[in-house]
């Protein structure tokens, strides 16, 4: 299965309880979700300040065809493995793997030799005829590729934790 999650959204749960959050694992896909696609809100962590705001999933491709429990399970305990917090976080641990990767591959790019818009903290390679900073004209693919590669020593490890 691929499932895209979306934690930028203004979407809010609310519980009658004192913080007004709902609890941990509250899951809600009527309603406010989409009657053609397979899409939900997930509470995973509990609020420690403020009103949660839960993550929102798109379930992209199911060729196995999961049960929706099972997805929303999956998705839930894969917020609880993440290995910089002791608690649940808000957002599945490989999606926060994977953006310390991309950060950690960006990092490793000299800005002499490439070019980056840093003002929305996105990165910009191959987009070098639309002017928002980018690879060197006219570079591959694999030049990019090798300049990112790690050392023979930490490929195989989750270095960026």
């Amino acid at each position: 299965a691929v499932v895209s999650t979306q934690s930028g959204h203004y979407g809010r749960a609310r519980d009658g309880d004192r913080s007004g959050n709902v609890p941990a694992g509250t899951v809600v896909d009527q309603g406010v979700t989409s009657t053609t696609d397979f899409d939900f809100y997930l509470n995973s962590h509990q609020g420690i300040q403020g009103t949660n705001k839960p993550a929102k999933y798109h379930v992209l491709v199911d060729e196995n065809r999961f049960p929706a429990d099972m997805i929303y399970k999956l998705t839930y305990h894969l917020c609880h493995v993440y290995a910089r917090c002791t608690r649940s976080v808000s957002i599945p641990a490989p999606t926060y793997y994977a953006h310390l990767a991309t950060d950690r591959a960006r990092a490793h790019l000299s800005n002499s030799k490439y070019n980056f818009d840093s003002s929305d903290g996105a990165s910009s390679v191959g987009t070098a005829n639309r002017g928002h900073g980018a690879s060197r004209p006219g570079q591959t693919i694999e030049e990019i590729l090798k300049d990112i590669s790690p050392h023979d020593a930490t490929k195989n490890k989750m270095y960026w934790i």
